[in-house]
């Protein structure tokens, strides 16, 4: 059997697809790890199970290499009420940065005998921790 030029560029296609459907599906598995562990952390619940895909960028990574940048958005809530969004960056598999609504909410509409709503990271623990806040890492985003 004889491969040709076009079978073999058809084969090769095929197999670059399959490679980059995979590491897609291990970005978000590890954005859904990430995510998880996040709100537990903070003692939120998080919603749906699961992230989902908002953007895709190429970029240059931290050793100079090109790099996939992904960021994931996903739901949780502080005290069953109210739905806000949160978010992982991840380049590659390295996880960039994951952040959190802002608290918008005052104690006099939290319901009695529940705890306060975590606050959002001080700038101290987002530098040490990587978490940031989401109005803040959007305001970056505009400027950049």
């Amino acid at each position: 059997m004889q491969l040709s030029w076009s079978m073999l560029a058809m084969l090769s296609a095929a197999i670059t697809l399959g490679w980059c459907w995979r590491a897609a599906l291990a970005a978000r598995e590890h954005a859904n790890e990430v995510a998880m562990q996040a709100c537990e952390r903070l003692s939120l619940q998080f919603l749906d199970g699961t992230v989902a895909f908002a953007k895709l960028a190429i970029v240059r990574a931290a050793n100079g290499r090109l790099g996939v940048r992904r960021t994931y958005v996903f739901d949780y809530t502080a005290h069953s009420i109210e739905r806000r969004q949160g978010f992982v960056v991840l380049t590659g598999l390295h996880v960039d940065s994951v952040g959190f609504a802002p608290d918008s909410s005052s104690d006099a509409i939290r319901p009695l005998n529940t705890p306060a709503e975590p606050q959002a990271p001080t700038r101290n623990a987002q530098q040490s921790g990587n978490v940031l806040d989401l109005e803040e890492w959007r305001t970056r985003r505009k400027r950049g």
